[in-house]
């Protein structure tokens, strides 16, 4: 009895499952690619507001404000003697976008644009644009700040997201603290109503002959952030 040989796979059925095979992975990727478009293309309402800023009239004045009021607050902070400040929501947006792209580009990060801040009560709202070309997203998070004691200020996450999607609030403070470091100020993450709350201890430098400044006031208002203090003569 002779063995009948089995006939070789029509060539129609072996590719059949192929390009199932394919087009369910396709179809899986599209869907993918539509859920990351959707969660990370959502742009916060307050960041939407204030991009604009450089086109409205107004605005290289109030770049131009800030300047000044940051070098008379160091040349006070300098002088024995009480010193104050006050600076506006539209001031700082106002230097964001007019001089921060013109003459200080390098200090963002790459793949950083356009930040922007809002200023509600006891809250600081950042937003910016983080990616390249078309893959981008808006990372916002609301910091609430308070001072905690004299050149004390302690700061916690709100909120955090890279488009809709939530960031853990842990690792974000952590990295708070270690950009914060570098620069002289003490840092230390410690645990408060249910979430981790950063301290962060400012320097207490002042002017020649050892003059001490000292942060005793801070206040974030709806608009505005207002701060006050005092250099006295070193002992």
């Amino acid at each position: 009895m002779h063995d009948v040989p089995s006939k070789p796979p029509r060539p129609g059925r072996l590719r059949r499952p192929a390009l199932i095979v394919v087009a369910a992975a396709g179809l899986g990727a599209a869907i993918l690619v539509a859920l990351v478009v959707a969660v990370t293309a959502m742009v916060p309402a307050f960041y939407r507001d204030r991009l604009d800023i450089a086109a409205e009239a107004g605005a290289e004045q109030a770049a131009r404000r800030l300047i000044t009021k940051v070098v008379g607050l160091q040349a006070a902070a300098k002088q024995t003697g009480p010193w104050e400040a006050a600076i506006t929501e539209q001031e700082f947006n106002a230097w964001l976008a007019v001089d921060l792209p013109r003459n200080h580009a390098g200090v963002l990060p790459a793949g950083v644009t356009a930040p922007r801040v809002e200023l509600a009560d006891h809250l600081v709202r950042l937003g910016m644009r983080v990616g390249v070309g078309p893959l981008t997203a808006v990372v916002s998070c609301g910091l609430e700040i308070r001072l905690r004691e004299a050149n004390q200020v302690e700061c916690s996450v709100a909120d955090a997201r890279v488009g809709s999607v939530p960031i853990p609030r842990g690792p974000l403070l952590h990295a708070v603290a270690a950009r914060l470091e570098p620069l002289g100020f003490m840092t230390e993450i410690r645990r408060g109503a249910g979430r981790g709350v950063l301290v962060v201890t400012l320097p207490a430098g002042g002017g020649p002959g050892g003059r001490r400044s000292t942060i005793e006031a801070l206040a974030v208002a709806p608009g505005e952030l207002l701060m006050a203090g005092e250099t006295k003569e070193g002992r």
